[in-house]
């Protein structure tokens, strides 16, 4: 007879192991960085190939980029305005990233084996646009986990979490080029079809299954947004406008007006990634020293200076020194923007998770839209000046919003000053 006492210690000693596992990546919130980053992965490798992509690789005129935007963009902010209020009622944000992820894995694998546009648009409606869902419920069962959690500090965790998808995005670019290479766009799309994998595999195997707190007032209606909150996501979307045209006209501008060589904008936006990471963290740490909107303001004039001298230049060393303004704007901007959201309506995190990452994708469209027809009727080098314009006007809501702001406070003062004192503003 064997003796099965060898393999019964190997057995426990291997469970130990595993839960000793979970329990270190829960620590600090470990586990939703890891799962921030492998989420960012999936699009660090696409996202900046989609217009080189449809233009060059499936040969469309510039207006199909702004066709697929625009298709993409409207159906995605249905479907992840309707997960995040899932997730606001009680249904499983972990589930719904699971969901979103594998919408995600059909539309890589489809994109890896287009050969017209059709297939991409079609694709892109009806997998991409669910498995662009997946960051909003990353960030909304992050949310809740640290909402559960003694001493988390929410903005300096939303900025690791937002810090982690940048280090995503600083090997994501440049190795997606490399292998989009001489137009073998197949093997970045598989690439990131494989990363969405271990992603959907790592939520299952290590995240916990949490749902929005039941309120003991669950009969009372939601806090309605104000005229502030839409103002603060106009200026977000403004942002996001300005950003995308930038990074959308780029490669193109850069490969085929500038002449310079293929894996260039790889380069530039692994940069700018790389300047994000320490500037978000040390931004949420002045985020307890200084007003996060005046943090705003000063993102977005970096912005204004950074695109206009994009429109100037005209050597690489140019581009790769602008990015220190690109890396200060988007640091801050993608930093705290989330939560200075949050802050507006702290009981329906869902809510706001979404309507972040929907600004976010609606000025994916606007911006993509506009550099399209930019590119038609002139060139991608006067994309920037369209950048700039949008950030000149994201400035002016934001210092709209802080006016609006102080006089939707006023009443609150004068009718109940006790409450308004306590409120996070």
């Amino acid at each position: 007879m064997y003796n099965l006492r060898p393999l019964i210690c190997l057995l426990n000693c291997r469970f130990d192991v595993g839960l000793l596992v979970k329990a270190l990546l829960k620590q600090h919130g470990v586990i939703f960085i890891l799962l921030s980053m492998l989420t960012g992965l999936m699009g660090a490798f696409v996202n900046p190939l989609m217009s080189l992509f449809i233009i060059e690789g499936l040969q469309t005129p510039p207006v199909y980029l702004g066709v697929y935007m625009v298709a993409v963009t409207i159906t995605g902010l249905i479907i992840s305005q309707w997960l995040g209020g899932m997730a606001d009622k009680g249904t499983s944000a972990r589930k719904l990233f699971m969901v979103a992820v594998s919408g995600m894995v059909c539309a890589l694998v489809t994109f890896a084996n287009a050969t017209a546009f059709w297939q991409v648009l079609l694709a892109g409606v009806l997998f991409l646009a669910m498995g662009n869902a997946a960051i909003p419920q990353m960030m909304t069962v992050a949310r809740q986990w640290a909402g559960r959690q003694q001493n988390i500090d929410i903005t300096s965790f939303n900025s690791r979490l937002r810090a982690a998808i940048s280090f995503a995005w600083v090997g994501g670019p440049p190795l997606g080029y490399l292998l989009a290479s001489g137009g073998e766009f197949s093997r970045s799309f598989y690439f990131a079809a494989a990363c969405a994998l271990v992603a959907l595999i790592f939520a299952f195997k290590f995240i916990p299954d949490y749902s929005a707190k039941k309120s003991q007032h669950s009969s009372e209606p939601a806090a309605a947004a104000s005229l502030s909150f839409w103002l603060l996501g106009l200026a977000i979307m403004l942002g996001s406008t300005g950003n995308i045209m930038y990074s959308s006209a780029l490669p193109l501008y850069s490969i085929t007006e500038l002449g310079f060589a293929e894996h260039t904008p790889g380069l530039f936006m692994g940069v700018v990634a790389l300047l994000e990471i320490p500037i978000m963290l040390y931004g949420a740490k002045l985020a307890k020293r200084y007003s996060k909107v005046s943090m705003l303001v000063v993102a977005f004039c970096c912005a204004i200076v950074f695109y206009l001298g994009v429109f100037f230049a005209t050597q690489v060393w140019h581009l790769i020194a602008l990015q220190v303004l690109n890396g200060l704007f988007y640091g801050i901007f993608a930093g705290i923007g989330l939560t200075v959201l949050q802050d507006q309506l702290p009981e329906r995190i869902g809510f706001t998770s979404a309507f972040y990452t929907n600004a976010i994708k609606l000025g994916v469209m606007c911006g993509a839209g506009a550099t399209g027809v930019i590119a038609q009727f002139h060139s991608f080098r006067f994309a920037s000046l369209g950048s700039m314009l949008a950030a000149s006007l994201a400035l002016g809501c934001l210092i709209l919003f802080s006016y609006v702001k102080r006089k939707e406070q006023q009443p609150s003062l004068i009718q109940s000053p006790f409450v308004a004192v306590t409120k996070n503003t």
